[in-house]
């Protein structure tokens, strides 16, 4: 998990700061045990490289775009997550990695990672309340990601797919 570099001027902006630091620390402790153990998901066997090779605009394409500019990889397991990032709009920062949990929830997913992520946020993240229920709100009104199978659809238009899911 990347957090920002910049080193706090006053109190305020240092604790912000160690509240960051701190979460995102958690969430990489967490993380890793949710893919590996959480997770029913199986790998996709892809790498970056091979996902930068689909056709310009596809969802293969977008998404191996997005890992490269973020400097990752697909995470066994976790290929569906990180597929959500780009359909939803989050980013990797700690506030969106939780948001998409809340938007999952929303969706209708209730997974170890959904749920501890909703109970976290509200000690962890307490400015950002809005935020999650917006996200939480989103998820609800978006179709069932659950049945969709990402995998058969790296060759497909991304701008399609995304369009599809709020109809």
């Amino acid at each position: 998990m990347k957090t920002t570099k910049v080193h706090p001027k006053t109190i305020i902006d240092y604790v912000m700061w160690f509240h960051v630091k701190t979460s995102s620390w958690v969430a990489g402790l967490i993380g890793p045990m949710v893919f590996n153990y959480g997770t029913n998901d199986k790998n996709w066997g892809l790498s970056t490289i091979e996902l930068l090779r689909y056709p310009e605009g596809s969802l293969g394409k977008v998404l191996g775009k997005f890992l490269k500019q973020h400097e990752v990889d697909l995470l066994t397991g976790a290929e569906y997550h990180d597929i959500h990032h780009i359909l939803f709009d989050y980013t990797i920062s700690f506030k969106d990695e939780v948001a998409l949990q809340f938007f999952l929830h929303g969706n209708g997913k209730k997974s170890i990672a959904s749920v501890s992520s909703r109970i976290g946020a509200w000690c962890l993240l307490p400015t950002d309340w809005k935020y999650l229920k917006d996200s939480y709100e989103r998820g609800k009104k978006c179709k069932d990601v659950s049945k969709l199978n990402f995998k058969n659809m790296l060759h497909e238009d991304f701008s399609k797919i995304k369009e599809s899911l709020f109809i």
